[in-house]
């Protein structure tokens, strides 16, 4: 009986997870994004934005992220980060959802 509730609890903890981490972050192609549907946030830093922009982003690097949420940030569309690795994302994503519950996705440039 112990090692059946063990089990459960288990295989309930692992659901949980992989349930949180999908909903987190989501990848996106660069064909399908339309400005119209999303707005985009660039998180890379100021130096790599301003060498290779994205069409309709906002710079905002991750360090700056937190602040620029308390402050002045309202977004009624859809998110996408605009990001150079996936952990800088999988960041932001997570300070993001705390403030909005909607699907965050990214692409890496």
């Amino acid at each position: 009986m112990e090692l059946f509730l063990t089990f459960v609890i288990t295989t309930g903890l692992i659901l949980i997870y992989i349930r949180y981490n999908q909903n987190v972050l989501k990848p996106m192609n660069h064909q399908s994004v339309s400005l119209d549907d999303f707005c985009i946030i660039d998180i890379r830093d100021y130096i790599s934005s301003y060498r290779s922009p994205y069409p309709g982003a906002e710079n905002i690097p991750l360090s700056y992220l937190p602040r620029e949420l308390k402050e002045r940030f309202d977004c009624p569309k859809q998110i996408l980060l605009v990001t150079d690795d996936k952990r800088g994302a999988k960041m932001a994503a997570r300070m993001i959802r705390k403030k909005k519950h909607k699907s965050i996705y990214y692409i890496q440039s």
